[in-house]
């Protein structure tokens, strides 16, 4: 397979992964619309939010062997169909249990495509550039449409807002013609795409673990930062442009591995990135009351949350020589995503907002546990 295919390949899988989680981008602005237009409570965003994670769930468990049996190109398809469907339906929802179906079947089809995605690129050379890029791309797409996003609901509505994210999943089904087969890259030995990962596997394990920790840490908070915000004093025309703004520190925490890959210390980049999560609750648990406040603290949370994932998935890929562990990164991902907001809404009402904090800070420290388990097991590999 010559470069320039191998690249389209890449990018192609690239989009897909970002357009299929790009609800995770945009989720406390869309969430927010979802809130006035539906008149939900604190704790039922808590439930939609968690609903549609737990679809990404199942869609990630029936996305390898679903593609096992009829191939990439035919799960791609049929994936963002279901998306395209789900969320073009969502608005015409005629109550919440209407609306909870909707994301439920939306995040089935987002998870079917998130898995594949990140599977394909697991099996590429450099992951971590990989993955590096995907960030870097996810954050710029991720700034621009929650920024945008906001500006189409007051000229057009609520309604064709929320119809504009069921966009994404359109243009996937127009690609899905060139897409090729996972099954052909992994099997077709003359292929240059695809590597064979070495490394240990209880090192991708302890990677696996701490990724876990992150993604909880960052899922506790990440869907109720507008009603903080709001809450705080912020404006609710200001809360748009101020995540767009503070969603570009995922552009450095990226830019970092995908411009330098291995030669950084995978290690000490997670520690960094967990380290800069950990500042960002600091500062927002004190309170936010002006929508530069909010940029600051959601830039400082997305540098350190892109530096650490990245290096995340690229060792658990990196250390996945049975092919087993990066079917996983997607399920783990997207369970964090699941249970972090349905745990911070069962608490609300006994613990009060501080639960949020308090939940996402133990998360990261226990990340931070898992990484010493991983600098543990790697010593015991290179020793060996």
């Amino acid at each position: 397979m010559t470069s320039r295919h191998g690249l389209v390949t890449r990018t192609m899988f690239i989009y897909i992964a970002i357009a299929s989680t790009m609800i995770v981008g945009v989720g406390p602005v869309f969430l927010g619309m979802l809130a006035r237009k539906f008149a939900l409570p604190l704790e039922q965003q808590g439930w939609v939010l968690s609903v549609e994670m737990a679809g990404v769930i199942g869609g990630t468990l029936f996305s390898s062997p679903i593609e096992r049996r009829v191939g990439t190109r035919l799960l791609t398809l049929g994936g963002a169909l279901v998306g395209l469907a789900a969320n073009l339906s969502c608005a015409q929802a005629g109550d919440f249990v209407g609306l909870l179906v909707c994301r439920l079947v939306a995040g089935i089809g987002g998870g079917l495509l998130y898995s594949s995605a990140l599977t394909a690129l697991g099996r590429l050379p450099e992951q971590a550039r990989s993955y590096g890029a995907m960030l870097f791309l996810q954050t710029l797409l991720f700034a621009s449409f929650a920024s945008v996003l906001p500006v189409i609901a007051e000229l057009y509505g609520v309604n064709m807002a929320i119809n504009a994210l069921a966009a994404w999943f359109g243009l996937i089904v127009l690609i899905c013609h060139w897409l090729p087969d996972v099954r052909v890259l992994q099997t077709n030995d003359s292929c240059e795409v695809t590597v064979q990962s070495q490394g240990s596997g209880k090192v991708g394990l302890c990677a696996l673990l701490g990724m876990l920790c992150l993604q909880l840490g960052i899922y506790s908070v990440w869907g109720f930062l507008e009603n903080l915000a709001v809450e705080g004093g912020v404006a609710l025309i200001d809360v748009g442009w101020a995540l767009g703004l503070g969603l570009l520190g995922g552009l450095p925490g990226s830019a970092l591995p995908s411009l330098f890959g291995k030669r950084l210390a995978g290690n000490l980049m997670i520690g960094l990135g967990s380290l800069a999560v950990l500042c960002s609750l600091g500062m927002l648990s004190r309170g936010v009351h002006q929508a530069m406040e909010l940029a600051v603290v959601v830039f400082v949370m997305n540098f350190g949350w892109t530096l650490a994932l990245t290096y995340y998935m690229a060792t658990v890929a990196t250390n996945d020589s049975n092919n087993r562990l990066a079917p996983a990164i997607g399920f783990i991902q997207v369970a964090a995503a699941a249970l972090a907001p349905a745990g911070v809404a069962a608490l609300l009402p006994y613990a009060g907002e501080q639960v949020i904090y308090v939940l996402a800070a133990l998360a990261i420290i226990a990340g931070g546990f898992a990484q010493c388990l991983l600098l543990r097991a790697q010593r015991k590999v290179i020793r060996a």
